[in-house]
């Protein structure tokens, strides 16, 4: 198990819930459990992903201190966020060593700027695909069902770097 708390903002959860593999968050990171601030479970509970979300245990809602919200709420580029962008990033600096994985550019940045650990969907399944969680197969389907169930698009020069066989690959062959 690692020492990381991972927390996840809505954009990542919700996708991963609508391709039916928020299991691979756990694994990669090996914990026991992942979290999700308030603000992220009401954004999930207005949609048909509710159910999904429900019957999995080790997502765990963690309410962040009000403290850290206050002292984020100073910063300019922070209010410009969604609730639920704000509430994960407070509990992401609140919880250390925390891993936040967020989609939002904006809210990348500024969790960046907090010296948060961030990650995005691209990143994740490359990573993925790095330590061999997921072969080649497997990340093309969740490729495809990010593009056909959450309508996620990938960048061009990101979808060749994910696709294209690693020199492992390439030499099991």
């Amino acid at each position: 198990m690692t020492d990381y708390i991972v927390i996840l903002d809505a954009d990542f959860l919700s996708a991963f819930l609508k391709i039916e593999r928020l299991h691979l968050i756990r694994v990669f990171y090996q914990v026991q459990s992942v979290y999700v601030p308030p603000a992220v479970y009401r954004e999930v509970a207005v949609t048909d992903l509710l159910p999904r979300l429900t019957v999995l245990e080790w997502v765990r809602v963690r309410v962040p201190a009000r403290s850290q919200l206050d002292a984020l709420n100073e910063l300019d580029a922070y209010r410009h966020l969604g609730s639920g962008e704000r509430e994960a990033i407070a509990l992401a600096r609140e919880c250390s060593p925390s891993v936040l994985l967020v989609n939002d550019n904006q809210a990348r940045r500024v969790a960046a700027r907090l010296g948060i650990q961030v990650v995005n969907i691209p990143a994740f399944l490359l990573a993925c695909k790095k330590s061999a969680l997921v072969s080649q197969n497997e990340l093309l389907a969740i490729i495809a069902d990010l593009q056909t169930r959450d309508f996620y698009s990938f960048r061009s020069d990101v979808l060749d770097l994910l696709i294209t066989p690693s020199q492992n690959e390439r030499e099991r062959k």
